[in-house]
């Protein structure tokens, strides 16, 4: 198991290398070939895909979790149903999302693309529709992933995700490079993505071969079985949308449209702390569900303590770090554009921390399929807090978004801490698993102690 998590680790932090690069890459690239004009408008429209990738509406979270506690059982026809269920599902969905959308796409009117747009209408109008067609086929690698969960191969999977980033980008760029404009570059997009989602499907044919790929043995009624769960899923993505693009809107009310990019450089940088502990937490959770199918208490408690050691070792140290030098960093970030207030840089590393700790926990109830307890209370705290923002804000300007995360994630730290507690691992849990580390840990020690030992002695009898 700590070989496939420590893969698992590697292959999700070089998917976010990937992500960053490929997008550090394509700024100046296609900015330099089209024009800020026309880059601005591509930024635009590219953002459509952004918004289907929640098209699935959370089937394959779900389904993935599912598929896992069956395998962990010994029910691989079962994992098979529920997998087909679950595409059955979301390839309706990507249907009346590509009829829907491509058809208002075409009956939008001319003025919604601006007054003066840097294309044509009509290459905006196709451009625009081939990102719906790529935006829906994206979701479909959501799914496949699922597959290589379940089967204990989520390094596989992660590797896959980046490659397909690398895939589409390069020949998006290559496109861009040869003269193409927007359309041409959709359908680059599209076309990378395609390619790369016929080598994950053949990939995960190849190393789980008792995945049956198809719908034939689905059921709607397993699919509506999963509406539910997938619903509370989708939760999370509506939580935080509120927080992130909520509270700034809120600032910009009450403080002024000015106050907008403070807070938002301090939260861009802030944000870097959560990626440390999605990078760790994200592997551990095929993992879980496997130890919750098995009722492995042990396990379950182990890689509890596992995701507060890393999280105590990594996010922590980041937002400590970010209370003292943030503003500092922000300056230099910026050439000096920002300098943030000192009570909003301490409030973001508060969040920091709270938020470190407690969202790796909630991965692990995601992954026990329990995330209805706690995104429910995400969402109504995260509507309370934009009030508050407001409120603050127009007492003490910008800091008021960073206290008011702050209040939200302590929040959010007692709700999943004492879920967790109640359902995943009890302080005793706990207690036993430090305990067990402990003794694992003498004991290694003890043995290489004694490995190195004769090699010692023949040294000391050779002089």
């Amino acid at each position: 198991m700590i070989r496939r998590v420590a893969a698992g680790i590697s292959m999700t932090a070089f998917d976010k290398l990937v992500i960053a690069a490929t997008q550090l890459a394509l700024v100046p690239i296609l900015a330099a070939h089209w024009g800020l004009a026309l880059y601005g408008q591509w930024l635009i429209l590219a953002t459509v895909p952004q918004f289907l990738s929640m098209s699935d509406f959370g089937f394959a979270t779900v389904a993935g979790t599912r598929m896992t506690m069956a395998v962990a059982r010994g029910e691989p026809r079962e994992a098979v149903r529920i997998f087909q269920s679950a595409w059955r599902a979301v390839l309706a969905s990507a249907a009346v999302l590509i009829v829907a959308l491509t058809g208002i796409v075409w009956l939008l009117p001319d003025g919604v693309f601006g007054a003066r747009p840097s294309a044509a209408v009509f290459d905006l109008r196709l451009t625009l529709s081939i990102l719906v067609i790529y935006g829906v086929m994206a979701v479909q690698g959501s799914i496949f992933f699922a597959g290589f969960r379940c089967a204990q191969q989520f390094s596989v999977g992660a590797f896959w995700n980046a490659m397909t980033m690398l895939i589409e980008n390069a020949a998006l760029v290559l496109t861009v490079w040869c003269g193409g404009g927007i359309v041409a570059a959709a359908m680059a997009w599209l076309l990378g993505r395609m390619f790369a989602l016929a080598i994950q499907n053949l990939l995960l044919r190849r190393r789980v071969p008792w995945l049956e790929i198809g719908v034939r043995r689905g059921s709607w009624e397993e699919a509506r079985a999963l509406l539910r769960p997938a619903g509370a899923v989708m939760l999370m993505p509506l939580a935080q949308a509120l927080v992130l693009q909520g509270t700034a809107l809120m600032i910009g009310a009450a403080a002024g449209q000015a106050a907008v990019p403070v807070f938002a450089a301090t939260r861009t940088l802030s944000r870097v702390g959560m990626q440390l502990c999605w990078v760790v937490s994200t592997p551990l959770m095929p993992e879980f569900s496997a130890a919750i199918a098995r009722r492995d208490r042990g396990g379950m408690a182990a890689m509890v303590l596992a995701t507060l050691l890393f999280s105590a070792l990594l996010v922590v140290p980041y937002g400590l770090a970010f209370m003292g030098w943030g503003q500092t960093a922000i300056a230099l970030w910026t050439h000096g554009a920002i300098t943030p207030p000192p009570m909003l840089v301490l409030a973001m590393g508060a969040t920091i921390v709270f938020g470190g700790v407690w969202y790796p926990l909630s991965n692990l109830l995601l992954a026990s399929d329990r995330q209805a307890a706690y995104t429910g209370w995400y969402v109504a705290l995260a509507l309370a807090s934009l009030p508050i923002t407001y409120g603050l804000a127009r007492l003490i300007g910008v800091s008021a978004g960073g206290v008011a995360m702050v209040v939200l994630d302590l929040a959010m730290l007692i709700v999943v801490g004492r879920l967790v507690s109640r359902h995943l691992a009890t302080g005793n849990d706990l207690w036993r698993a430090v305990s067990t580390l402990n003794a694992v840990t003498k004991s290694k020690l003890r043995n290489n102690r004694k490995i190195r030992a004769p090699f010692v002695s023949s040294e000391v009898e050779t002089l």
